[in-house]
């Protein structure tokens, strides 16, 4: 018995001290200060969403709804949400099969996924908003805003302006047959690998881990989003935008469909190419300074 007693001491003594020995950065957060989450209903299930609360309503200040990138989650915008919070609720919104989002039973239309949100959120937050979106996300809201009546103002960055003949290759390659959960984890070490490459100088390698965490969720189906966004052809719909519209195209491959995006909508645009990747978590400040000006102008 003694010697049973001492193995199992020591088996709790490794336990013990392999938990101390993990990274701060791989165990739950603390909760963000002024962040608040949430779940709502939506035509797909539970919708999940951040939430940052202004200090002081400013009137005439709707809410500003954010559209993340695919696979990612609204998560990409926890560092910026609260300086976007300037007289107004900031609300990032994970996508219908991102995040914390549950997935739809089939793969919505890029309208789709816009219409549900919408709809969702107009229940407890009106039905005048500002949108902003980020890669897939600007073109949830590059739709959303060409259809619905509910945008007052656009705010879009790195916008997938791409012709048929830029689409299709991306098409194949996403409807293409592959695991994205191959046992030796390849896949992963590659987003792993491929995430640290885009790191911008500022941005911590913390929030990488958690961005590559987030790209996680969309499981076996974390090309959906993307592959509807695809099947969309922007150009028509950037034809019809009528409401004001800030473009901002930092130098990440879509600098030139943002720069057509913008002409097409009559919309501001500015280019940064010292921004590339990350900058939600480089940046915030600045990128909120910029977005919140436009959105306050009479």
């Amino acid at each position: 018995m003694t010697v049973i007693d001492r193995r199992a001491l020591m088996q709790l003594g490794a336990t013990v001290a392999a938990i101390w020995s993990i990274p701060a950065f791989a165990l739950p957060d603390p909760p963000v200060p002024g962040l608040e989450r949430r779940y709502i209903s939506c035509r797909f299930g539970q919708l999940h969403l951040r939430i940052a609360r202004p200090a002081r309503a400013v009137r005439g200040r709707p809410p500003l709804v954010l559209f993340h990138q695919t696979p990612l989650s609204g998560r990409m915008f926890e560092h910026i949400l609260p300086h976007l919070a300037d007289g107004r609720f900031a609300i990032a919104v994970d996508t219908p099969g991102y995040g914390e989002s549950d997935r739809p039973v089939e793969r919505p239309t890029l309208a789709g996924y816009g219409d549900a949100i919408l709809d969702a959120l107009a229940g407890q937050f009106g039905n005048r908003i500002d949108l902003l979106g980020y890669h897939t996300g600007a073109a949830i809201a590059l739709d959303l805003a060409a259809r619905r009546r509910a945008a007052r103002r656009l705010v879009l960055i790195a916008v997938p302006l791409l012709d048929a003949a830029r689409r299709q290759p991306l098409l194949t390659q996403l409807a293409a047959d592959k695991d994205p959960f191959p046992a030796d984890g390849s896949a992963l070490l590659q987003q792993w690998s491929g995430s640290v490459a885009a790191r911008p100088p500022d941005q911590s390698i913390e929030d990488v881990a958690r961005l590559v965490a987030e790209k996680q969720r969309g499981g076996r189906h974390y090309e959906w989003a993307l592959r509807s966004a695809m099947e969309a052809d922007l150009v028509p719909l950037a034809d019809r935008i009528k409401v004001r519209a800030l473009v901002i195209a930092p130098h990440d491959g879509l600098q030139g469909p943002s720069a057509e995006a913008a002409r097409l909508m009559k919309a501001r645009l500015i280019e940064r190419p010292d921004w590339r990747y990350g900058l939600f978590d480089a940046a915030p400040k600045e990128v909120a300074t910029m977005i919140n000006l436009f959105l306050a102008e009479v």
